[in-house]
């Protein structure tokens, strides 16, 4: 197995991001008890195959200048960072090598910042839990990519309510591995990753099961093989399918994760509100997109994306050709900070920010400003973009290990 292959494999399920999408529709309200400043990260600490490891978990006040260790932390399972939704829930999952206890717990923060378990699910062995959505806050689901399965759970109680099995839709040679949610309009739509055995698309489609959240049965399989892309969503990150203002859906497909782009590019595609089709004619092709101001023009793929509104997504795109040099994958400097404008499909790096190895990948957004996590040359930290004056700031908050998790209870 090619090395860049297997540590996209790994990445694959190394670094998750928050499984919450903030266009989401959540009738949840706001907890009284998260202090409305405060911030939750995650840091990775992985040994030196790269495939396991330590992640630390943590809760500050604030993003005021200011340097973490891990001592204050409480751990998560490697490979499956936290989740959190605005509502104040906080979800750990179990390594996704399965050498944890298999179970999802649900944090609440108290008012010094520290987590309080809520409850208990217990999982299957090995499930590979990596993503939830809620629909309300009675019933939320969750994936189990090395089963095949979404589990429809209580938030609340922690109760298992359904179990979905996607296995009838796994192709003769790739395993169905149910990826990123989002829910509208009454369905669930669920990215299906149809991995080979090596972690790779056998063809250049698209598929997405809809879920009908009344019933909690499938109810079709939306299929595209025209644009050319696959894999949609990449499997832990759930920002990678999301909504814009107009409620069109918008979704990250990363197909072989830059190991054969002329093969199996990468891109974004979209399904428009009030249809259940993926857009014949819209698709942000990265090899036929050029990203302004990166040296190499093309990026292989988006890692992590988070979206900002106003047609604005801001992303990590990895750019393999940036460091021809590395014969150590888990130290490529490969990670650009990037803005991408669904409405013109154009690509802009950011500038002002180091490349990143592929640990840091972090993104999110406090107070008006963008968050990226990066693990460069010089630090392991949380820098900032302000997108009014397009001033990059950091790293304001430096951390020990790597910054995989970022979550922002802020909504200024």
């Amino acid at each position: 197995m090619n090395v860049r292959k297997l540590f996209s494999a790994i990445l694959l399920v190394a670094f998750c991001v928050s499984c919450n999408n903030d266009d989401n529709p959540s009738p949840m309200p706001p907890t009284p008890e998260v202090a409305p400043q405060s911030v939750v990260f995650a840091t990775s600490i992985p040994n030196p195959e790269g495939n396991t490891g330590s992640v630390y978990l943590q809760a500050i006040p604030n993003l005021n200048p200011a340097k973490y260790d891990n001592k204050n932390s409480i751990p998560t399972g490697f490979a499956a960072t936290p989740i959190a939704f605005p509502d104040g829930d906080i979800y750990s999952l179990p390594a996704y090598s399965g050498n944890t206890k298999a179970e999802m717990v649900r944090y609440r923060l108290n008012t010094q910042n520290r987590f309080v378990s809520k409850g208990t699910l217990a999982l299957p062995a090995g499930s590979g839990a990596s993503c939830i959505v809620k629909l309300n806050a009675q019933k939320a689901y969750l994936t189990l990519q090395n089963l095949g399965l979404i589990y429809v759970f209580n938030p609340e109680t922690m109760k298992l309510l359904k179990e979905i099995n996607l296995n009838k839709l796994s192709h003769a040679d790739t395993k169905v591995s149910p990826a990123a949610m989002i829910i509208r309009d009454g369905y669930l739509y669920v990215g299906l990753s149809q991995f080979d055995s090596k972690w790779q698309p056998r063809e250049n489609k698209v598929e997405i099961a809809l879920i009908n959240t009344a019933k909690d049965e499938l109810e079709k399989v939306i299929v595209n093989d025209k644009l050319g892309v696959s894999v949609p969503t990449r499997p832990t990150d759930a920002k990678s399918i999301f909504m814009d203002e107009h409620q069109n859906i918008y979704i990250n497909c990363i197909s072989g994760f830059g190991a054969n782009t002329k093969q199996y590019p990468a891109g974004i595609i979209r399904i428009k509100k009030g249809t259940h089709e993926i857009d014949s004619d819209y698709c942000i092709r990265l090899d036929k997109t050029k990203v302004t101001g990166l040296p190499v023009n093309y990026a292989d793929y988006l890692p992590s994306v988070f979206y900002a509104g106003n047609g604005k997504l801001y992303a990590y795109a990895n750019a393999y050709a940036l460091d021809t040099h590395s014969k150590n994958p888990y130290t490529t400097l490969s990670r650009v900070p990037v803005i991408i404008d669904l409405n013109a499909k154009t690509i802009e790096k950011i500038e002002g920010f180091p490349v990143s190895t592929p640990f840091g990948e972090a993104i999110g957004r406090h107070k008006g400003v963008i968050v990226f996590g990066s693990a460069n040359r010089d630090h392991n930290g949380f820098y900032t973009y302000d997108p009014e004056s397009k001033k990059v700031t950091g790293p304001v908050v430096s951390v020990e290990g790597y910054p995989s998790f970022f979550y922002s209870f802020s909504k200024e």
